[in-house]
């Protein structure tokens, strides 16, 4: 058959081989060697005949001799990457190149019976040859004989000569040992002519050249290099190993140690030899040998993307790295698994890294010209259109430009895959500029956490030559790699399930007059010391809530965030350095039937991160047409009153007109809530907003529908989950700044209720068009407005004002605009909003109503978020001053709304719009109420140590004596203030310690819950009523909770545990003030009699029982004592001034009966009341420091009334031993 010509090729669409078309491939050879040619230099090409049309040639090996002539290559292989582009090439070896169609001997075969003459003309002549590695000085043209031990990359530099490096070492086969080391001699080769030889050469193959000159290699540099150069004058001929003892029979005789060549020292060479089983990604040069190994071959710069290796062809790899790669946390690589789907071992991902002296010996090509299919997603440049080519092509050009070392190559691509992963591949993400900056941003944060910088660029010529003592690419022979991680939240929250612990914080000032458990709450944390990295953008689902999301999952998400710090848009991917996992436990017990209990089971996960911790990774471009106007404040107080058209930048001319554009701007925002009503369920969200016209942008003032909005009066925005607008309400903050058009359309205003005479608006994306307003000033492609200010001064609302605890636990002085009046039901006429430190989260049961079943309660809570899952259950809040004891109580009804997270205890939150109602028991002490209207903002979970340590700001001392009348001994109950008492124990009137079914409230005893309850949890109590005395007078104190208890006990760690573990044997244990331990539990009364209760508390207290410890803490001394008078309820009628002076004298001064023994008669007669206080804290301090801190008290000029100084100070505080 007809030779084949390359312009026959080409109509072979999809390829072809010589085994198929049964012809020989007819053509001329040749090498680039021009810097202006269309192909790089030292690409191989073969031509037409007649047309001159190039095409690319992959081949094994090349020799000067062939090119430039017609051949004749009876094995090839034609492939064609894309049809319809300029992407093919031919394949084939040198052993199948012929100078003739009909010869018999290969060009290589001529070639080596050529050599194999001349050098027999060379050892007539008795040419001596330099062994490299020998003491030399070289005065004239030296001949050498070795063997290539390295190949460099072709360098052709633009504006540069190319040139390339051999570095030869004498032939040593009795070497066998990897680390023994050898000298090699350096070779270069200069010039565009000597590409041509630059294929020529085969690492292992043995050479002999002449007349080789010496040069000078960086020359300008402190270690310059005395090289070998081939000249146009030299000549090179193959050997074999085996020929050397012939020529190296005549030595050189100028042997010195002057000026001698420069010898590298070099270890001998590792090979690899397999087959490529797979082409992972061929832009990047990853491939996979023999379904095992994953080679890269992007820092070899032989390598052209544009000739890509196919499966079957076999390699002999020289000089690569053998690499163990391994993510960050153990286990989670987007690159390595998903992308390159590559094979671990038990080290970790074996992988073979190319660099500046890597070289790749083609052994043999597949017999076939099927196209290559690689793992990842192919690349060619006339179509990379779609975005997934666009993003490669964006990492590809980055790490070409910041010359990345393998490290650096494989942390980027890293970067790439768990991005493309998590939000390209999955349409999350369909903007090519969202994933560039956040590529950019990711890289630039992880490198710098890790202190990595680009490479610079370096000196290649001394990078290869050095290469043996240290790889600039790559690094030290069997290197351990290790990349960042990016794993899924699945993975993450999983990970951080299997490290929850109890969430408990010891915080000062954590009692009320009862005694109950918190929510049960569990708490993992990652920080930036964990071995992976937090990728997630923010996205709010239909329902109101608001989540971190990614391509496997999305979790419930809390950003903490503090008053007027920057909120973060909905949509956007962020890098968290720090992040908490929470778990709140909300199940409880229900009786089915008289004898069963059954219990549900309810959990509820979430994320909770601080603001500070989160790294937006792209800023906010919207496409969409955006507004902006200056950043103004109030000036002189003077409102906003509207805005003005200022600047309309071109290609705006088509935004509709017919219809109304406001600026509004929100004031207040009501939580996500379900209205109670017979209909579906709809979840609404109401934001109370301002609106401003904007002058010269939209319909006239006049126009149908017209509304006329200057900012003076506020109407609501409506946004539900029936019209899709509910996801909306989280953009909408407090103090944020839209632009809405179409408000005056006929439909979105909603008829004013009775109860509701505010104007309120529907929202509907059907309708009305939202845009964003910024304020940067940079933003010249936006629509500017500008403001116009009212010329009437307002004054700030103290209703939005944030105020502390501190500031509402004294009625009497409140902050100003916060008045005392009140409307019927002792309901306070003003909301108020507060901040402060959660320090009580607890459950409590409402009144039982019709509306909702818990079975519905429960669905909505599954499905919705809505409720605690449990209907006519509440929530009870207490929150105390971050720095004093003082505290408010919050009730909060979460029927209808979102469940609170973040609300944990030691979290700081802000309460907005919060109802103030009088205490029946008291006309001076407020509690507060949270409806549907009342929004919760967590400002930080993580409270500092001075907060858990309680580090208060002054807490006055007093006297008990202080609180009675002087001449008739009444109490002063009026202040709520706490105080702190310098006080001993006379003596321990109660103490109840036991163990508790956390759902039913039954004695747990040994793990075995009395109520029956299965799977439930246990939960401790301790509470005591003690009598204290500061030696003016006596009071009784409640002290409640393990916290205080065993403080006032002083017990160390390890009796605290064998006292819980003593009681859970009992079920219950109790001390009364009579000193008669008492042993409570469900046995009948003969196990009772046969327990020796003594006996195995001393075995378990380390020799103590209950009744001995607490008589050492009658012995403990004076302490400090910070608590608060506890209120009595007067549930008595008014009387009148008459009705009084008819009573006797025992009922007006309210006194208690009592009786005494008096020799043998009973004597009646009567008391005050003592004191009753309820214990907030207790301080054992040095009684020394204590009297230092009196002394100066006494020594104030300004007497304080009711304080310690005011009053003779009692012999007993002076009794401090």
């Amino acid at each position: 058959m007809e030779p084949v010509s390359i312009n026959d090729l080409k109509n072979y669409k999809t390829g072809t081989t010589s085994y198929i078309v049964e012809a020989t491939l007819m053509g001329v050879l040749t090498i680039v060697t021009r810097e202006d040619d269309e192909y790089p230099r030292g690409t191989i090409l073969l031509l037409d005949l007649v047309t001159q049309d190039p095409v690319a040639c992959l081949v094994d090996r090349m020799l000067p001799k062939a090119l430039d002539t017609t051949v004749y290559i009876k094995k090839w292989n034609y492939i064609n990457l894309n049809e319809g582009c300029d992407s093919c090439y031919v394949e084939f070896r040198l052993e199948d190149v012929y100078a003739a169609e009909d010869s018999t001997k290969c060009f290589l075969l001529d070639q080596l019976g050529t050599d194999h003459t001349i050098l027999q003309q060379y050892l007539k002549r008795k040419m001596a040859y330099y062994n490299p590695g020998d003491l030399f000085s070289p005065v004239s043209k030296v001949n050498m004989a070795g063997v290539v031990y390295a190949i460099s990359t072709l360098y052709a530099n633009p504006n540069s000569p190319a040139m390339f490096f051999l570095q030869v070492i004498r032939n040593d086969n009795n070497t066998a040992d990897a680390t023994t080391k050898l000298k090699a001699v350096n070779l270069i080769f200069s010039g565009d002519n000597m590409i041509k030889y630059y294929h020529y050469f085969q690492i292992g193959s043995a050479f002999v050249f002449h007349n080789l000159d010496v040069k000078i290699i960086n020359s300008g540099y402190r270690n310059s290099t005395c090289a070998l150069s081939f000249n146009s004058r030299s000549t090179c001929q193959a050997i074999k190993l085996s020929q050397f003892e012939t020529v190296y029979q005549q030595p050189i005789t100028n042997i010195t140690t002057d000026n001698q060549l420069t010898l590298t020292t070099v270890h001998k060479h590792k090979t690899y030899t397999g087959r490529i089983t797979r082409v992972v990604d061929s832009m990047f040069g990853i491939y996979e040998l023999d379904n095992a190994i994953i080679v890269s071959l992007f820092h070899l710069f032989s390598y052209s993307a544009d000739m890509p290796f196919r499966i079957d062809t076999q390699l002999r790899l020289h000089h690569f790295h053998a690499v163990i790669i391994n993510p960050e946390d153990g286990e989670t690589s987007y690159l390595l698994q998903n992308v390159w789907q590559a094979n671990k071992i038990e080290e970790g991902y074996m992988a073979l890294a190319s660099c500046i002296q890597s070289h790749v010996e083609i052994l043999d090509f597949p017999n076939h010209c099927h196209n290559i299919t690689e793992t990842t997603n192919s690349f060619y440049m006339p179509h990379h259109t779609d975005i997934g080519s666009k993003i490669k092509e964006y990492t590809y050009t980055d790490i070409i430009s910041r010359k990345s070392t393998f490290t650096q190559l494989l942390r980027q691509l890293e970067i790439y895959a768990a991005l493309a992963a998590k939000f390209i591949d999955t349409n999350i993400v369909q903007d090519f500029s969202v994933f560039q900056r956040a590529y950019k941003t990711v890289r630039d944060q992880v490198f710098a956490t890790t202190q990595t910088r680009p490479m610079q660029a370096g000196n290649l010529v001394n990078d290869f030559v050095m290469h043996d003592a240290v790889c600039l690419l790559v690094g030290k022979e069997n290197f351990h790699v290790v990349i960042d991680s990016y794993p899924s939240l699945n993975k993450i929250q999983h990970k951080l399930q299997d490290n929850l612990k109890d969430y408990h914080l010891d915080l000062a000032g954590g009692n009320t007059m009862f005694e109950k458990e918190n929510v049960l709450t569990q708490r993992a944390e990652y920080d930036q010391t964990a071995e992976y990295c937090v990728l997630g953008m923010l996205q709010v689902s239909k329902d109101g809530r608001l989540f971190l999301v990614d391509n496997e999952s999305q979790v419930l998400f809390v950003l903490a965030a503090a008053s007027g710090s920057k909120y973060r848009k909905a949509g956007q991917i962020y890098l968290i350095r720090r992040l908490q996992l929470y778990r709140e436990g909300l199940s409880y017990v229900e009786n089915e039937t008289g004898e069963l209990i059954r219990r549900k089971n309810l959990y509820i996960t979430y994320f909770v991160c601080q603001d500070k911790d989160m790294l937006l990774l792209h800023g906010d471009y919207d496409n969409n047409v955006t507004f902006q106007m200056p950043a103004f404040a109030k000036t002189n107080n003077k409102e906003l009153e509207k805005l003005s058209l200022h600047k309309m930048p071109p290609g705006f001319g088509n935004m509709p007109t017919q219809h109304q554009y406001m600026v509004v701007r929100v004031v207040a925002r009501d939580p996500v809530n379900i209205p109670i009503s017979k209909r579906a369920v709809q979840l609404v969200c109401r934001a109370r907003v301002k609106t401003y016209e904007i002058e010269g942008l939209g319909c006239a003032a006049g126009s149908e529908g017209f509304i006329k909005a200057t900012g003076t009066k506020e109407c609501n925005l409506l946004l539900t989950s029936r019209k899709k607008t509910l996801p909306l309400h989280y953009d909408f903050q407090v103090g944020s700044y839209w632009v809405i058009y179409g408000l005056d359309k006929s439909g979105s205003q909603i008829a004013n209720l009775p109860d509701n005479p505010i104007l309120t608006f529907s929202i509907d994306l059907d309708k009305h068009t939202i845009y964003p307003v910024s304020f940067n000033s940079s933003s010249s492609d936006a629509i500017q407005l500008r403001p116009v200010y009212s010329e009437e001064v307002t004054m700030p609302n103290p209703l939005l004002a944030v105020h502390d605890v501190s500031q509402l636990t004294d009625v009497e002085s409140l902050p100003a605009g916060l008045g005392g009046h009140t409307i019927p039901s002792n309901f306070s006429e003003d909301t108020v909003c507060v901040q402060g430190l959660i320090i009580i989260k607890r459950f409590s049961e409402g009144y039982p109503t019709s509306i909702r079943s818990s079975s519905c309660a429960e669905k909505l809570f599954n499905l919705k978020g809505i409720g605690t899952g449990k209907a006519n259950r509440k929530l009870f809040v207490q929150l105390r001053q971050p720095d004093s004891l003082d505290t408010i109580s919050i009730y909060m009804d979460v029927q209808n709304v979102h469940y609170p997270l973040g609300m944990v205890i030691g979290a700081t939150v802000t309460f907005y719009n919060l109802i103030r109602k009088k205490k029946t028991s008291s006309s001076e002490d407020f509690y507060f109420l949270a409806d549907s209207t009342t929004h919760v903002c967590v400002n930080n979970t993580m409270p500092s140590p001075s907060m858990i340590s309680m580090n208060p700001a002054f807490v006055r001392t007093r006297l008990i004596s202080s609180f009675l009348d002087p001449v008739l001994g009444r109490q002063d109950q009026t202040s709520r203030q706490i105080f702190k008492l310098y006080c001993y124990v006379n003596s321990i009137i109660n103490l109840t310690l036991k163990w508790e079914c956390r759902d039913c409230g039954s004695i747990v005893r040994k793990n075995d819950c009395y109520g029956m309850c299965e799977g439930a949890s246990r939960i401790f109590t301790a509470q005591s009523f003690v009598q204290i005395s500061d030696g003016t007078a006596n009071a009784n104190a409640a002290i409640d909770g393990e916290r205080l208890v065993f403080r006032l006990l002083q017990l160390s760690l390890n009796q605290i545990d064998a006292l819980k573990n003593l009681v859970l044997d009992y079920g219950q244990l109790s001390y009364g003030g009579w000193g008669v331990t008492q042993v409570t539990t469900m046995d009948d009364e003969e196990a009772r009699s046969k327990h020796n209760t003594e006996k195995s508390q001393r075995n378990a207290l380390y020799g103590f029982t209950l009744e001995e410890l607490c008589r050492n803490a009658k012995r403990a001394g004076q302490f400090f004592l910070y608590a608060q008078v506890e209120s009595k309820q007067n549930k008595k009628r008014q009387r009148d001034e008459e009705e009084l002076e008819a009573k006797n004298l025992i009922q007006m001064l309210d006194l208690r009966k009592f009786k005494l023994s008096d020799n043998g008669r009973l004597l009646k007669t009567a008391e005050f009341s003592k004191l009753k206080l309820k214990a907030v804290d207790i301080v054992f301090t040095d009684p020394r420091l204590v009297a230092y801190e009196m002394l100066d008290l006494l020594n104030d000029a300004e007497k304080l009334p009711g304080s310690v100084s005011s009053l003779p100070v009692p012999s007993t505080f002076f009794n401090f031993e």
